[in-house]
């Protein structure tokens, strides 16, 4: 088993180390692969993030007596035990979720990576999938060059992106295409493009985005007593989203019911400055620098299903979302050495903690819930935070050896 210690040590010594297959996450079953991949064997994933996804059920100010979500999502959700992804972002950038479902890696900072670029192409989760006979396709209704997706997506392995000027602007909210024509859009492209290999159908929504316009065809039809506006808004907007998200579900488990599905939000809305919509019910504090170690662990956490279509939905507890990746290529019985399994917890000591770095911070979340979250600041360390420390600085010197150095990483791992 190689350890992230001996692959440091073997960077330094220009070492050939080999890579014994990572523990499955609680809750999956690896599946049992042949000796080869075969097109005919592997089945289509859809990954759907989707925008500002969460559930406001917590928002007591709005003194809704039921979540606003489509009751067939919070079916599913319980059924998943509750699931949750948690995410590197609060409120936006959603490209560094991205980064870290397709990547593998956590983020720690508010600047995004995409942006920053690549050196090279990264055996990321598309590019290892393709290598295995996936056709590899994101979707996304924006400019092609917003978060510079259009060459980050190329770099990580995608061969077709399909970007704004790709839709028809055909239902609209405000200026973002309704996740109903969006949805349906890329099921009629996939259809009208199958080449007869097995798709990894990866769609970024964008109806949900701040300021979650109404439109004719999506009126407000709830009211809170919340006095920040985008909580309103943002209710009615979730309300309408979660129904358009159900129905696409429903459509791709009838046309391809043993597919692998996920489903999940990018990060917890905006409501409001200082974060009103949240402190007005006690749920965060206005600002980063007054959250307990439970809202840090809160201000993460949007809902996550991930559905088996051949065991249906998994449970899966608290899942950063650097690690999705790694559990979906699980589900496919990919079992070769990757760069995602390089951020797994170090040591038995950590192996049952969630560890999820946020700016300045590491939350240590349990396997399930956030009440006996922790909170490590790698800047200020208790003298219980060592192998955390150590864990985020291995990783981010290796993540750097990737992204932005020479590589060795990946040689070492026959890459």
């Amino acid at each position: 088993m190689l350890t992230r210690r001996k692959l440091l040590n073997g960077l330094a010594a220009g070492a050939s180390l080999g890579l014994g297959g990572a523990a499955a996450w609680p809750g999956v079953a690896r599946a049992t692969s042949s000796a080869l991949f075969g097109a005919s064997s592997l089945r289509n994933i859809h990954i759907v993030l989707e925008e500002s996804f969460w559930d406001p059920a917590p928002l007591t100010a709005t003194s809704l007596k039921d979540t606003p979500i489509d009751p067939r999502f919070t079916a599913l959700w319980a059924q998943s035990g509750f699931t949750r992804a948690l995410s590197p972002a609060f409120a936006g950038q959603t490209a560094n979720a991205e980064f870290e479902i397709l990547c593998g890696f956590p983020l720690d900072r508010a600047s995004v990576k995409f942006e920053e670029g690549f050196n090279d192409k990264i055996p990321a989760l598309p590019h290892l999938l393709k290598e295995i006979g996936y056709r590899t396709v994101a979707s996304h209704p924006n400019a092609p060059g917003s978060w510079n997706r259009q060459v980050a997506y190329q770099k990580l392995g995608f061969e077709t992106f399909w970007a704004l000027p790709d839709f028809t602007q055909d239902d609209m909210a405000g200026p973002f295409l309704s996740d109903k024509s969006l949805h349906a859009q890329v099921g009629d492209k996939l259809a009208a493009t199958d080449d007869g290999r097995p798709v990894l159908d990866y769609t970024v929504t964008f109806y949900g985005h701040w300021a979650y316009d109404a439109s004719a065809f999506r009126p407000a039809v709830l009211d809170t007593h919340s006095h920040v506006d985008e909580v309103n808004a943002y209710v009615n907007t979730v309300h309408y989203k979660s129904k358009e998200m159900m129905d696409a579900l429903a459509h791709i488990q009838a046309s391809d019911p043993d597919s692998i599905v996920i489903l999940f939000g990018d990060h917890l809305p905006i409501l409001g400055p200082k974060f009103a919509g949240y402190v007005e019910s006690g749920f965060l504090a206005a600002s980063f620098g007054d959250f307990t170690d439970e809202m840090y662990a809160r201000s993460t956490a949007t809902p996550l299903v991930v559905i088996d279509g051949q065991k249906g939905p998994l449970k899966l507890g608290n899942v950063p979302m650097y690690r999705l990746g790694r559990i979906l290529l699980d589900l496919i019985a990919y079992d070769r050495p990757s760069m995602l399994d390089l951020a797994l917890p170090p040591s038995q000591n950590l192996k049952d903690t969630v560890l999820r770095p946020l700016p300045g911070v590491v939350v240590s979340y349990r396997p399930e819930g956030f009440e006996q979250a922790r909170v490590t600041r790698p800047d200020q360390p208790g003298d219980q935070d060592a192998e955390v420390v150590a864990w985020l600085q291995d990783v981010k010197l290796i993540a750097a050896d990737i992204f932005d150095g020479r590589k060795y990483a990946l040689k070492t791992l026959s890459i």
